[in-house]
């Protein structure tokens, strides 16, 4: 996100080196969503079509707080938010909208992550005049509600926010040197960009964060679902005991099946250790406890009962499909684990 007047002239390099990676990544691979959103940027820098009767230059649909809450142009918080400042703020935008987008939207599926951009989209917006105000009555300083921003990458910071927060705990390495927890990653990246690139809406890339915390932290997730929920899924984690169901909300990358294969476990974790949804080994989650302990994953259930929830759970998504086709040994495994404990 941009802030004051623009830096140059409008080119297409951008543009073209957007359109080389997708090619890389291979089109067919990125989600609907993601690949509409890319698109309709695209498409609004491009000024396709009659796109330029609602999307003009950067300057004439920035987003302040003078324009928003003074003038009541409620309509710049949506179209500052996909209006970008040249092709190289597009371009760069694009790239993690492709990147964020592939993991959250595999995660939520099309239709929550739709949901998800049209209001973070909005709230990002809101968040930055609230900023911008707060900023002129501590300071005294006009010059806030005065300043102008327009770019997609507020957004990008919440989705920032999701993507390390379901990311396995960690390190990674900003600048390829300087270690930062994979939690708080996006912090590092918010001073590291104000400070390569000074011009950048330090209040809008905060207002971006503060909105993914709301998200993650706050009751804004909770709020959402009551409208366009989640659907459940069901994550199959390796267990020494064997497989143990465990219900939880949205699905990550791989697992559309709801099945997790046991050796797609990071590298280095013993055999039989599981990981739970969020991606942390036992004992590594917020709410996981120390130690061995597998029952925080089963939920006290015996290994009969959650082949039998599994089963269910699997049927109910299967409704039409023959069961002896699908589950020809389902009696004979259960036979088989009633005897080993006898």
């Amino acid at each position: 996100m941009f802030a004051g007047r623009r830096r140059g002239g409008q080119g297409n390099l951008g543009v073209l080196l957007l359109g080389a990676q997708m090619m890389r990544m291979g089109i067919h691979t990125i989600p609907a969503v993601t690949l509409a959103t890319v698109v309709l940027q695209v498409a609004i820098f491009l000024q396709l079509g009659d796109l330029p009767r609602w999307f003009g230059p950067p300057r004439s649909v920035c987003m302040s707080a003078y324009k928003v809450w003074y003038k009541g142009n409620w309509k710049l918080l949506i179209l500052a938010s996909l209006t970008h400042a040249d092709d190289i703020h597009l371009y760069y935008n694009m790239a993690s909208m492709l990147w964020k987008g592939k993991q959250l939207e595999n995660r939520f599926k099309s239709l929550y992550f739709a949901f998800l951009l049209a209001v973070f989209t909005i709230l990002c917006g809101v968040v930055l005049i609230g900023l911008n105000m707060a900023l002129t009555f501590f300071t005294d300083d006009q010059s806030y509600e005065l300043t102008c921003a327009v770019g997609f990458s507020g957004v990008l910071f919440a989705l920032k926010v999701l993507v390390s927060y379901y990311s396995p705990r960690g390190t990674q390495y900003i600048l390829g040197f300087i270690p930062v927890p994979t939690r708080h990653v996006f912090w590092a990246e918010l001073v590291l960009i104000q400070i390569i690139t000074p011009h950048a809406s330090f209040t809008g890339h905060l207002a971006g964060i503060l909105v993914g915390l709301l998200y993650i932290k706050g009751p804004l997730k909770t709020l959402m679902d009551s409208f366009v929920p989640t659907a459940p899924s069901y994550t199959y984690t390796a267990q020494r005991s064997g497989y143990n169901a465990r219900h939880s909300y949205g699905s990550g990358p791989g697992q559309r099946s709801g099945y997790r294969d046991p050796n797609q476990q990071p590298r280095g974790t013993p055999r039989g250790y599981g990981w739970n949804v969020d991606g942390n080994a036992p004992g590594e989650g917020d709410n996981a406890p120390g130690g061995r302990d597998y029952s925080y994953y089963t939920g006290g259930l015996s290994e009969e009962e959650q082949t039998r929830q599994a089963t269910e759970q699997s049927l109910n998504r299967n409704r039409g499909e023959n069961q002896e086709r699908l589950y020809p040994d389902l009696e004979d495994l259960r036979q088989r684990r009633q005897n080993r404990y006898q």
